[in-house]
């Protein structure tokens, strides 16, 4: 008799209950209608199947039978993965046949049967990767729609993993881009592979490279080297790439945007600050803030934006169209301006009137000048969100609550204290790193294998500006 379109109606007491008289009765045609429902079925059919997987008895101790712990998470399925396998291959299925349900495992609804799989799966592939990649990768490309199982593969061998990730970013037809640009975007090293292979590409391969260099366009390395694209590049349909990435970024907080590039050292020629100016919002804030351009002789030459130019102390538009200019930060401030200090203007952001940190006598590899600092929690996680901060994942439960922030190359990590029972969090020491080191995997940042660095390498602008930010998450300034 075929069961399988009245068992495709039941579910629940009823597909048990059917499942394990047919398991108890027929062995054959239970793995036949099991093998049925993988082998080119539907997610609904992946689930039937491995829901009357579920009903058969796997290895357990004496006397009690174990298919419930599976049904119920205290087992991860691997033996129920194994079941499969070798039901398809004996009724000659081979692992094309069965691996679209292995895959579909972690797209599963939660709680289901097939999504308690997925960590068996994963072990499944990771054997696979290590034995033959590139028959793990060809698998997972065909049959995953979201490439969500390139996290095994970047495991296993994570330059090989990036660099097929990337072929078919730039170079792939009839795929998911986008879901492939998402996986990417967990991977800083990335944006750096890119930007390599930018100046030996082709033009139309470097506008595939700079759509996804878009992906990483908060990176400020990225939005520089994006700006540098648009200027410079000889192609007109790269530079229009490059420019729709960093429109789309500078259009949701202006002033946020132009503090950020005076934090960073952002440099843009006098052509580029007037085409980027030119949004309303961008230049109200302009016209009530400093730039600078530096000089030979060393003094800074201290420029404003008005009526749609950028004006020096006569009052003229620069002409110099190609010289870079700066937004003023107080540390490029030099002797001979200095008044412009203690000017009582309103600005859009905090510029002349900036707190300014240099490291003190005794900081090497960390900074004790803001450890006991306490301040209450709901404070506390509220200045997380507002200055950017993220807590970074750990690798064991001993090691400590480090919230980090990037700013360019740089990140600052500050030590926190978080008892549960405490109404109150603490500061404890300060570490600066290179961004470089800290590890991204699937949105959560690692710190704790990071060496940091000695403060006193930090260039004096990023050291102020990332001790700014830290005074600032514990309510300091």
């Amino acid at each position: 008799m075929d069961y399988l379109e009245s068992l495709r109606g039941l579910k629940g007491s009823a597909l048990d209950g059917i499942a394990r008289a047919l398991y108890e009765r027929d062995i054959r045609a239970f793995e036949e209608i099991i093998v049925r429902l993988a082998v080119g079925g539907d997610p609904r059919d992946y689930e039937i199947a491995a829901t009357m997987l579920a009903t058969a008895l796997v290895s357990a101790g004496p006397s009690k039978n174990n298919y419930a712990s599976a049904r119920f998470g205290t087992e991860d399925g691997e033996e129920y993965v194994n079941m499969l396998i070798s039901a398809c291959m004996r009724l000659g299925a081979d692992e094309h046949g069965y691996m679209p349900m292995l895959l579909h495992a972690q797209y599963a609804q939660k709680g289901g049967v097939l999504r308690g799989w997925d960590k068996a799966v994963d072990r499944l592939l990771e054997r696979t990767a290590r034995a033959d990649f590139d028959r793990a990768a060809d698998l997972i490309d065909k049959y995953d729609r979201k490439f969500g199982k390139y996290s095994v593969l970047l495991k296993a061998d994570r330059s090989r993993a990036i660099e097929r990730l990337l072929g078919m970013a730039l170079y792939g037809k009839n795929i998911n881009k986008a879901a492939v640009r998402d996986v990417l975007m967990d991977y800083t090293e990335v944006a750096d592979r890119l930007m390599s292979m930018y100046s030996g590409a082709s033009a139309h391969d470097r506008v595939a490279i700079v759509r996804l260099l878009c992906a990483f366009k908060n990176d400020g390395v990225v939005h520089e080297f994006l700006r540098e694209t648009v200027a410079r590049d000889k192609s007109k349909s790269v530079r229009e790439a490059a420019q729709a990435g960093i429109k789309t970024a500078r259009i949701k907080n202006a002033a946020a945007y132009l503090e950020n590039a005076m934090a960073e050292g952002v440099a843009h020629t006098v052509t580029e600050w007037t085409k980027l100016l030119s949004d309303p919002k961008l230049g109200e804030v302009a016209d009530r803030i400093f730039f600078y351009m530096p000089a030979s002789s060393g003094r800074a030459r201290v420029l404003v934006y008005n009526d749609g130019a950028l004006l020096g102390g006569d009052d003229r538009p620069i002409t110099d169209d190609g010289a870079p200019v700066y937004i003023l930060h107080p540390l490029d401030v030099t002797a001979d301006c200095a008044g412009i200090l203690a000017m009582d203007i309103a600005q859009p952001f905090l510029q002349i009137k900036r707190p300014v940190f240099h490291s003190l006598s005794g900081e090497n590899f960390c900074s004790s000048r803001l450890a006991g600092t306490m301040i209450a929690r709901a404070e506390f996680y509220a200045n997380v969100k507002r200055c950017g901060f993220e807590l970074c994942a750990k690798r064991s439960a001993d090691e400590r609550n480090i919230f980090v922030r990037r700013l360019g190359a740089y990140v600052i990590g500050a030590e926190c204290d978080l008892p549960e029972s405490s109404a109150t969090v603490s500061c404890g020491k300060l570490y600066y790193y290179a961004a470089a080191d800290v590890v991204k995997l699937k949105r959560n940042l690692y710190i704790s294998s990071a060496h940091p660095l000695d403060v006193r390498s930090v260039p004096r602008r990023e050291f102020s500006e990332l001790t700014y930010l830290a005074y600032k998450l514990f309510g300091e300034v």
